[in-house]
């Protein structure tokens, strides 16, 4: 099982249909070749009482008022060093089990983290490739550190319960790379996914101080709660031209904050990356966004859709992530009542959001 070919750190990865069969690592069973997308409208709707779980849980906190926040624009950190990516040792394991045990998630959630702990031990000591293993130790490596620093005292209650959230975040990520979907998207995510994994993999680094550790925490948290709403039924785009959209801009987001926190990175290319971050996280204060917000509020939009907005606006940035989050289920009567508005300068934007692909929908912003 081949792993998609690394691009360089600071382009954005193309998205390419790969051939039929290549398969998704690291998987425990051979990925389907002929497998076919869900078409949009057999998607199952968004209820928040049942289906797959949202993250972190939907049975500890409402999925949209849980997501973190990403640092400050500006917000600086050391580079993190080549960390050396060895097999956990028994007792290693035994440890991040320990932790993971002590952790605030619920039984179920533990169950599903330490089944990947497992399966990807399997993985290390089975015989398959060679790249299989060093994904497996990577991914083994990234969750036992979350799991460490879930129980560091260092830290804040609040980052404690970021890392143990990104365990979860991670197992549920690597739950839908190997589900249903096209192989195309699901080596996208997958990609990503290696890149989000690698900077939880980093925070090993004792160099790092517990402000620079929870600085890429954060937007690692961020980033993979953008790419987890992109694969979760009721949350994810439907069409085709607005998956490639937001796939490109999570891949581009995630390259970046890998890029920043390596040392191998040269002073140019972590102040692009760092540009990249930035304008990611002054997405929510950009003024066209905050007219959004208000032109919303003036429709009065329920709580739920302002919550969404500013959610998909952290993930995905302005407009794509605010576009997206209007299309999720709790804006749906707000966005028909903006479109019918014909007073109103963002008529044309609403309307276009409820008849077209979102990510095509930019050039109706009003100027």
């Amino acid at each position: 099982m081949d792993p998609p070919v690394e691009e360089p750190p600071v382009e954005e990865p193309p998205v390419e249909e790969p051939p039929v069969d290549e398969q998704v690592p690291p998987v425990e069973e051979q990925v389907p070749p002929e497998e076919e997308q869900v078409p949009p409208d057999e998607e199952q709707q968004y209820n928040p009482d049942q289906g797959e779980e949202q993250y972190p849980a939907d049975e500890e906190l409402n999925p949209e008022e849980q997501q973190g926040v990403l640092p400050a624009e500006g917000e600086e950190a050391a580079p993190a060093q080549n960390v050396a990516i060895q097999t956990l040792t028994a007792g290693e394991l035994k440890q991040a089990q320990d932790n993971l045990a002590a952790t605030n998630l619920s039984a179920d959630q533990k169950a599903k983290v330490k089944k990947q702990l497992d399966d990807l031990q399997a993985i290390i000591n089975g015989n398959g490739s060679q790249q299989d293993k060093d994904d497996a130790k990577a991914l083994a490596k990234g969750l036992a550190e979350a799991l460490r620093l879930s129980k560091d005292t260092d830290f804040p209650k609040e980052d404690r319960e970021r890392y143990a959230k990104l365990v979860l975040g991670v197992t549920t990520a690597l739950e839908k790379v190997n589900g249903t979907g096209s192989v195309a998207e699901r080596l996208v995510y997958f990609k990503v996914l290696q890149d989000l994994n690698t900077v939880l993999t980093k925070l090993t680094d004792k160099n790092l101080t517990v402000q620079e550790k929870v600085l890429y925490s954060k937007y690692a948290d961020v980033l993979l709660g953008g790419v987890l709403a992109a694969q979760q039924p009721g949350t994810a785009p439907t069409k085709p031209e607005d998956k490639k959209k937001l796939q490109e801009k999570l891949q581009k987001n995630a390259a970046a904050l890998k890029v920043y926190q390596s040392a191998d990175s040269s002073p140019e290319q972590r102040a692009e990356a760092k540009a990249t971050l930035d304008e990611q996280a002054a997405s929510v204060t950009d003024a066209k966004y905050l007219e959004l917000v208000e032109e919303l509020k003036r429709l009065k939009a329920p709580q739920a859709c302002l919550d969404v907005v500013q959610t998909r606006t952290q993930q995905a940035g302005w407009p794509d992530g605010s576009l997206w989050g209007l299309t999720d289920k709790s804006c749906e009567d707000t966005v028909k009542a903006g479109a019918a508005d014909s007073s109103s300068d963002w008529a044309a934007l609403f309307e276009c959001v409820v008849n077209e692909p979102f990510s095509t929908c930019t050039a109706r912003i009003p100027e």
